[in-house]
């Protein structure tokens, strides 16, 4: 998120304070021409000296050019996620990294449960039959549980982000790992949806088709004061395929996956029915 802050702040001083192009600023402090556009994409993280001479470059300096330094050398700390590089392709070690950061998760699952609110059996299960994903060796697919429970400790922070589940009934009719499992990731988010930090609704199979595709809305706190040019609208669609995962920002794609998850939130149970059906499922899962 930090490295976010940064490419989203160098870009916009280099056009609000300059003619300059991504290129031309990128060979004024002696890089090759395609390297700002990949720090402003936040594809590469900057060094420390790169953003002081950009800053310079764009005539920042003061209380202002501090905290954008300040942010670079913590984007440069490496995250608690790092010990599970070698379990989690590149595109999800980004992901991680992002759900760490949001102030907001807002999340629709079609299929399976929320990674957030999976009981460590649901997720063995899940990982071990995903018909998609080579586990390999048993210790592998234990590294990715855990790596998949310790991500469930954002929601016991000092500063949990709020998350806001919308979970098609069709994820919980699923008997992933079987009925006594399912049973017990039943209760597990009928717990979780007590917590003042989640909030989480069903959307019932009389609902009709629902929404062919799960994604997850992750909004950022705003960065440190004095950053400059004020406040960033900073927030990333993360969506999950095949072959890997979409990260889209533009305004209109924003604009369309917020608009659908309004519009399920709309169709789906209120929270407290919500919870009366996962007390049914989990009763009937018993029997």
């Amino acid at each position: 998120m930090k490295r976010r802050h940064i490419a989203l702040t160098l870009r916009r001083l280099r056009e609000e304070r300059t003619e300059l192009t991504a290129a031309e600023a990128s060979r004024s402090v002696d890089k090759n021409s395609s390297w700002l556009s990949k720090v402003e994409l936040a594809q590469v993280r900057p060094g420390v000296n790169d953003v002081a001479a950009l800053l310079r470059l764009y005539g920042m300096d003061g209380p202002a050019a501090d905290a954008v330094l300040q942010v670079t050398r913590e984007a440069g700390q490496k995250g608690w996620w790092r010990p599970y590089d070698e379990v989690m392709p590149d595109w999800f070690v980004k992901y991680v990294g992002l759900e760490s950061a949001a102030a907001t998760l807002r999340t629709y699952e079609c299929q399976m449960v929320p990674g957030l609110l999976q009981t460590e059996e649901y997720a063995r299960a899940a990982i071990r039959h995903a018909p998609v994903c080579e586990t390999g060796s048993s210790n592998r697919m234990e590294q990715q549980v855990a790596l998949r429970m310790e991500r469930q400790r954002i929601l016991d922070s000092v500063d949990p982000p709020q998350l806001i589940v919308v979970l098609d009934e069709g994820a919980l009719r699923r008997l992933v790992g079987g009925p006594a499992t399912m049973r017990d990731q039943c209760e597990r988010l009928i717990e979780a949806a007590d917590r003042p930090n989640v909030e989480l609704q069903i959307v019932e199979f009389e609902q009709g088709v629902g929404f062919d595709g799960s994604f997850v809305i992750l909004d950022f706190p705003p960065p440190p004061d004095p950053f400059p040019l004020g406040p960033i609208d900073d927030r990333v669609v993360y969506v999950d395929t095949l072959a890997g995962a979409l990260y889209l920002d533009l305004p209109g794609q924003l604009a369309a996956y917020a608009d659908v998850f309004e519009s399920l939130r709309a169709q789906a149970l209120p929270a407290r029915k919500s919870r009366d059906l996962l007390r049914s499922i989990a009763k009937a899962l018993t029997s």
